[in-house]
Order: structure tokens, then sequence, then C-alpha cells
């Protein structure tokens, strides 16, 4: 029968939306926690160095805290027993449903719209925290992809200024090598000038010696010539004139000759009589033209 009686107590607190044993946890916990704060707000008062001052209050520190824990568990026992008898009571008298009570329709059907409306209120609390966490598992994951995309362009970075760090050292080490290639080489640059310009200058007085040289071997040869043939034009001219009148003595070609040599001979003698003409006038002409 006692089973019976508490199967329809149960049904009946169900059908009521009541649940004693749930009540009852509640409230040990409160006392608990009541029971916890008010020693541990004692223990922070007594430890303050305003009461014992500090020199005492580091000192007995320990033996406060032994002391306070002391009549914590003193407090404790007592308030279980107390709280043991307590919910003895409530569970026997407080939660009792006589015998023969049966819940109406209408307590039922409220308690029911109650549990419901409690159920569906849970639902959407649920429900809103499930898609408070899908928006934060989002923004976590995009969180991820902006760290990973951050962590790649910083390791592109770094790789970029080492890189460039190399490039300028190896430019700076090439300018530098450059640089003392060039200081090294001016000088013997400078020498291959030098060298080459007393080799032009020693080859221009070479060809000015030479010329003049050839001049002057020219000159004395003409005047070797002129002085060796120092036949006069009027004799000339009859030589020729006699030669013309015999010409029934010699071929047509041989009296030819003979006139052309007269004449080249007449020329040369003319053109060194000319001023301008001469050695000196020539060798002048010469250095002129070079400079």
């Amino acid at each position: 029968m006692e089973d019976g009686d508490e199967s329809a107590a149960s049904a009946a607190e169900a059908a009521l939306g009541l649940n004693p044993q749930l009540f009852v946890d509640e409230v040990h916990g409160i006392i608990d926690d009541i029971r916890a704060g008010a020693f541990e707000y004692c223990l922070q008062a007594a430890a303050a160095p305003g009461v014992l001052g500090a020199a005492r209050a580091a000192e007995k520190a320990t033996d406060l805290q032994r002391g306070l824990n002391a009549i914590h568990h003193v407090v404790k026992d007592r308030l279980d027993k107390r709280m043991a008898n307590w919910e003895k009571f409530c569970l026997l008298h407080c939660f009792n449903v006589p015998e023969g009570f049966v819940a109406a329709e209408d307590d039922i059907s409220c308690a029911k719209e109650s549990h419901k409306d409690d159920t569906s209120d849970l639902d959407l609390e649920i429900d809103s925290l499930r898609r408070k966490l899908e928006s934060a598992n989002m923004e976590s994951q995009n969180l991820e992809r902006e760290m990973s995309s951050l962590e790649r362009q910083t390791t592109y970075r770094t790789k970029l200024d080492s890189s460039v760090s190399e490039i300028q050292k190896l430019l700076e080490d090439s300018v530098q090598e450059n640089f003392e290639g060039l200081v090294k080489a001016i000088p013997v640059l400078q020498q291959k000038v030098i060298d080459m310009s007393k080799k032009r200058m020693a080859t221009t007085c070479l060809v000015d010696q030479q010329v003049w040289n050839m001049n002057n071997l020219t000159d004395n040869k003409r005047q070797t010539l002129d002085k060796s043939f120092t036949a006069r034009a009027e004799d000339i001219q009859d030589v020729i004139s006699t030669l013309q009148n015999k010409s029934l003595v010699g071929p047509p070609l041989l009296l030819q000759g003979a006139q052309d040599q007269g004449r080249r001979h007449l020329d040369g003698a003319s053109n060194s009589n000319i001023p301008g003409n001469s050695k000196k006038a020539r060798v002048k002409r010469i250095k002129d033209g070079k400079k």
C-alpha cells in the first residue's frame, strides 16, 4: 500500500508541477552559501591589521584560522542536524498529499500548460543559445582564417625583407668591388693614355722628319738636274726648229718625243722660278696642312 501511496503522491505532485526534493536541495544550498560567506567575512575582518595590529595579525594568522575553522565545524554540525529535521518535516507535512486526493482537470491542465510554457521558454532559450554559439563559432572560424592570412603575410613579408636585405648587401658589395677596381684601373688607364700620347707624338715627329727628308731629297735631285741641264729656252727652240726642218732624216715619232722632252724641261724651269713652288714653300704648306 505504501508503494501505491507514494506513486499516487508522485502523480499528484507531477500533476500540480511540484518537486519537493528540488526545493529542499535549493534551500540546503542557500544555507551552505550563507554559512561559508559569513565565516569568510569573519576571517577577513579578524585578519585586518587595524584589529590586532600589523605585527600581531601576521603572528596570529594561523591561530585565527584554526579557531574559525573549529567554530565553523561546530556551526555546520548544528545546522546540518536542524536542516535534516526541517527536511523531514517538510516532506512529511508540508508536501504530504492526503489520501484519495485527485487533482482537478483544470489544475492538471494548468500544471501541464505551465510545464509546457516553462519547456517552451527553455526551448527558446536553448535555441537562442544555440544560435549564439553558432555565430560565435563562425566568428571564431573567421578570426582563425584572418589570423592564418596575417601569419602568411607576416611570413611572406619576413622572407621579402630578408631577400631585399640580401640583394642590397650583394649590390653594396658589388658596387664596392667595382669602385675599388675602378680606382685601381684609373692609374693604369692614365699611364696608357700617357704612353699613347708619347707614341703619337713620336710617330708624328717621325712622319714629319721623313716628309722633310723626302722633300730635301727631291729638292736636291731637282737642283742637281737643273745644274746639269743649263740649256736656254732659245737653244732648245733652235734645236726643235732644226729637227722640224730635217724631218725627212728621222721618223715623226722621234721628232714628237724631242718636242715633248723640251716642253717638260721648259715647264720645270718655269715652275721653279714661280714664287711658292720652291722647297721651303712646299714644306711650309705641308706643315700648315697638318696643323
